[in-house]
This record gives structure tokens, C-alpha cells and sequence, in this order.
């Protein structure tokens, strides 16, 4: 399953460069993923439930072409890799939706942890089976234009 989150870029977001500072598109990858697990049923009272949840171990972004205040942007999320056991990858696009330019491309790599603790643990087959991976075509945003 993929999921797709949208935002639009503030005056805020911006930097002195005047354009959406990049730890902005991290954050709105973070709010996609969040709003793909909930849609998944894991949101962090299930995490809190099973006492299990998945942390990130490691963020790699692809900077393509700036985004500037007043650009809606379009994010998708597919979880591309799951060994089943402790990690999972989810890759991330960021598209401009005016016209569908590829903004930022990325991966993030999750890993199991027991939520007490805060060490390594197998994952539960709930998360086995609702993580499951998706193979995206060739985009994770499909294009809006016909």
C-alpha cells in the first residue's frame, strides 16, 4: 500500500535562500509515514498496546529542485523493504503538484524496538503482515495529469 500526504509551503518554511528549507520535506516525510501507519492501524497507541514501535535508524534524502512559499507538495510513502524481523525501508517522493516536478527523493530505514527498553526486538506479525511492502511502478506520487 502506498499513502499520500499533501502540504502546502508557508512563508515559514522558507529559508534566507527563499526556499523550503530541506529539513522541512523530512518533517512532512515523517507526517506521511505517521499517516500511513495510522491508516494501517499503527498508530502509537498500538505501538503503546504491544509495546513495540518502530524508531528511525537512518534518513537518506536526494535534494532535486527547490519548493517556495505557496507550492502545494505532494508526498508519498511505500515501504519498499521489510526483513521481517527488525528493519523495514520506506522510500518517500516529493513532488510539486503544479507541475509534478520530482522536488526530493528518499529513503528511511526503521528498526523494531521494545518501547521500555528502548532495544532492538523482533517484530510482531501484526507489523510483519501491515508493513508489508509495496513495489511501486516507476513513482510512489502518481501523476495528476491525464
Amino acid at each position: 500500500m502506498q499513502h499520500l500526504h499533501e502540504v502546502r509551503a508557508e512563508a515559514h518554511h522558507t529559508d534566507m535562500f527563499g526556499h523550503v528549507n530541506n529539513a522541512w520535506y523530512v518533517a512532512w516525510a515523517m507526517d506521511c509515514a505517521w499517516g500511513h501507519s495510522e491508516a494501517l492501524g499503527l498508530d502509537f497507541a498500538a505501538y503503546e498496546r504491544v509495546g513495540i514501535g518502530c524508531v528511525i535508524r537512518e534518513h537518506r534524502y536526494t535534494y532535486l529542485a527547490a519548493a517556495h512559499e505557496n507550492d502545494d507538495i505532494i508526498i508519498g510513502t511505500a515501504i519498499i523493504h521489510n526483513d521481517r524481523k527488525l528493519r523495514l525501508t520506506r522510500a518517500f517522493e516529493l513532488r510539486r503538484a503544479a507541475d509534478d516536478r520530482l522536488l526530493v527523493k528518499g529513503q528511511t530505514d526503521f528498526v523494531s524496538i521494545n518501547i521500555k527498553s528502548g532495544r532492538a526486538v523482533r517484530m510482531p506479525e501484526e507489523y510483519v503482515h501491515l508493513y508489508a511492502c509495496a513495489r511501486p511502478e516507476n513513482s510512489i506520487v502518481k501523476s495528476r495529469k491525464s
